[in-house]
């Protein structure tokens, strides 16, 4: 067994007892990939990917609705120290915050990883502030 495969076994194994709600996308093409809605508002993922000649990635994401593009939180992301790599994407209809680490750094398990994550995203996702209209 590889890598990527003993932490997909570890990542079942712990929604199966833990969080329920993941579903996995049986097509993703670089690794494996599960969806989560946590209410109709958001809607998170959390993959595995690596790439030829490449270490192990995990990622986490969360979906925001375009409400928030009238807050400050692209400057809370910026401001923010996390011990993982975080980013955000701006879509038309959304923004994508993600946060992903190495599994070279990698200090709990796959699920240990994604609720830490989480946390720091709701953390800033809380932090924002709504703009007024210009």
């Amino acid at each position: 067994m590889n890598l990527i495969h003993y932490y997909r076994e570890q990542f079942l194994e712990l929604i199966s007892q833990f969080e329920p709600n993941w579903e996995e996308e049986p097509f993703y093409q670089l690794g494996f990939r599960w969806n989560a809605f946590t209410t109709n508002m958001y809607k998170e993922f959390f993959q595995m990917t690596q790439m030829p000649n490449e270490t192990l990635y995990l990622m986490y994401a969360i979906e925001l609705p375009e409400k928030y593009k009238n807050t400050n939180i692209s400057e809370v992301v910026k401001s923010v120290s996390s011990s993982y790599e975080l980013s955000m994407y701006y879509f038309t209809d959304k923004i994508l915050l993600t946060s992903c680490i190495s599994i070279e750094n990698l200090q709990q398990t796959s699920l240990g990883f994604l609720n830490q994550a989480r946390g720091e995203i709701i953390d800033l996702v809380f932090s924002a502030i709504q703009l007024k209209d210009m």
